[in-house]
């Protein structure tokens, strides 16, 4: 199933040849294959029981590093890095206290050692993911779990209920793991804003933008924030529960920490709305 996946992948098979690779880096990227990617299948979706397997997961000790960062509504991720040989591998977990609510496993694919040898070592279902291959699973009674508290939230959106433009909206604006610098207040927020936003305003799409209110990524809830103050004065007209969501978000939603934010401080208020541009 994972040399299929591979074969059909432009993006992610093996790019460089190497027909003679170093032995002690192959072993010790089996090492890794064997003990902590191939036992993520088997364990139960809590913190706890990952540390078993990923000891330095909260403190990136040794040859690993990690980073954690608080979004909002008691909702974290963790990114852990850890290093084999030719490959190096990153988990990120998405939690609500002990429990997680997904799991991320990426590993890289750059030489033919991949599929050659290690595919075979292989034991849990990946898919194409960019120039790596991961394995990704979602939590369901733990998100169950969490939407008792926060019944509004989403993760996901049907795919076959919506169009190119809100799809691509909302995957890159509710995306946290892929777009750390996201907590950084930068001139890469107008390409967000213009890029994805400004098009379903035009269009007058307003559910998605309702969505990412409730979503995963605190940029995104801003943006979903300020486009609606947009479209309220262009006629649109929120139920209550947009409203109060939208109330929330203006109070709490401009500020949050970020655990790993190097050019400021741990604690810092952002304010976003002035870095939006729709023109």
């Amino acid at each position: 199933m994972n040399k299929a996946e591979l074969e059909h992948c432009h993006t992610c098979r093996p790019k460089k040849e190497n027909s003679n690779p170093n032995q002690d880096w192959v072993q010790t990227d089996l090492n890794r294959y064997r003990e902590m990617v191939n036992p993520i299948l088997e364990l139960k979706p809590v913190i706890s029981e990952y540390l078993t397997i990923y000891p330095s997961l909260l403190t990136g000790k040794g040859n690993t590093s990690s980073k954690t960062i608080e979004l909002l509504d008691d909702l974290k991720l963790i990114s852990h890095d850890f290093y084999g040989g030719y490959t190096s591998f990153n988990l990120k977990l998405l939690t609500y206290n002990d429990l997680i609510i997904y799991s991320r496993l990426n590993t890289e694919v750059e030489e033919n050692v991949f599929e050659n040898i290690y595919l075979k070592e292989i034991t849990i279902p990946l898919t194409c993911s960019g120039a790596d291959m991961e394995y990704f699973k979602i939590h369901n009674k733990n998100l169950t779990k969490y939407k008792r508290k926060y019944p509004n939230f989403t993760l996901e959106i049907d795919i076959n209920k919506y169009t190119t433009d809100e799809l691509n909206a909302y995957y890159n604006l509710n995306e946290v793991e892929y777009n750390f610098d996201a907590y950084q207040v930068d001139d890469d927020y107008p390409h967000l804003a213009n890029g994805f936003i400004k098009t379903l305003l035009e269009q007058q799409k307003y559910e998605v933008l309702e969505k990412l209110l409730f979503g995963t990524n605190p940029v995104g809830r801003i943006y979903s924030y300020s486009a609606l103050n947009i479209a309220i004065n262009d006629g649109y007209k929120p139920s209550n529960e947009i409203i109060n969501q939208m109330e929330k978000v203006k109070e709490n939603g401009l500020k949050f920490k970020s655990g790993f934010n190097s050019s400021h401080s741990e604690t810092t208020d952002f304010d976003f709305t002035n870095k939006l541009n729709f023109n």
